[in-house]
Parts: C-alpha cells; structure tokens; sequence
C-alpha cells in the first residue's frame, strides 16, 4: 500500500510548459511539411521524443520500501531502472544539513543554475538513508524542503 508520494510542483508545471511547447512546435511545423518534407519530419521527430521523455521524477513511500523513478510518457512504454530501497535495511532517514550563504554566494548559485545542465546532483537536494550495514544511500531530489522533512518523518516512523 502506498503511503505517500512526493513530487516537485514547480518541476511538474516546468515539465508541462516544455510539453505544451512542443505540441506547439508541432502545430507550427506540420502545416510547412510541403516546403520541406526532410527537415520537418525530423523536428516533428525530435518534438515527439521531446513529448514522450520529458518528466519529473516522483518519490513513493510504501510499507516496505521506497521507490524513485521516473515519471514521462515514455516511463509507461520503457522499463528504467527505478532506485528502490528496503525500509528493514534502513537504520535511520535524515536531511543533509544546509550551509549559511552569503547574499552574494546565493546570487552566484542562482545564476550557475540557469546555465549548468537541470539534474546534476550538485543542484538537488538529497535524502540521506543510513542503512543498517553502515552504508548511506542517498536519494537526489528536487523536492522542497518541507517535503523532503515529511518523507524523512515518515521514514523513520516507519522504523519504530
């Protein structure tokens, strides 16, 4: 039985205006199809695996485990590898503690953001497991803090 289900609101509205963008990207080329049949049927290409692979990543909480996979069209059709983690073999669930920036090394970061690719793992945030063999698995995430702090709540409530 799932018991809880996380996932960014602002990846998911950034995910359908990229979606909404290539449908509107179709609507625009296919009517010039005639003009040049080579170069639109390979945007048409390229807008329709933009439509099916674009996603954000959902977390799921369930009795006995936790599970981060990913969440397109395409996830339907397409086997990924999903990140699943026992809840018996974690010891405890914690958030990685944030350092204090300057206004000035926000700004910086800020800016950094626009222009490195989205999912390096240096740009999300990460829910620790330590596990009970001494090992830490930790699950990247763009989830907002208040988010993270439910799923870590209710991990290791599950632990008691």
């Amino acid at each position: 039985m799932r018991l809880y289900k996380g996932f960014s609101v602002l990846d998911f509205f950034w995910t359908l205006f990229l979606r909404g963008a290539c449908v509107f990207g179709l609507i625009y080329t296919l009517p010039h199809f005639e003009e040049n049949p080579v170069l639109i049927t390979i945007v048409v290409f390229f807008l329709l695996l933009g439509i099916c692979f674009i996603g954000n990543e959902v977390i799921l909480i369930y009795e006995d485990r936790i599970v981060q996979k990913p969440n397109s069209l395409a996830s339907l059709f397409f086997k990924r590898k999903h990140k699943t983690i026992a809840i018996p073999q974690i010891q405890r669930a914690y958030l990685q503690q944030a350092s204090k920036n300057s206004p000035s090394e926000t700004g910086i970061a800020i800016l950094l953001a626009f222009f490195l690719s989205r999912n390096t793992s240096s740009m999300l945030a990460a829910i620790s497991f330590q596990l009970k063999n001494g090992d830490t698995i930790e699950l990247y995430t763009e989830l907002d803090t208040g988010e993270r702090e439910k799923m870590v709540a209710l991990v290791n409530s599950l632990l008691r």
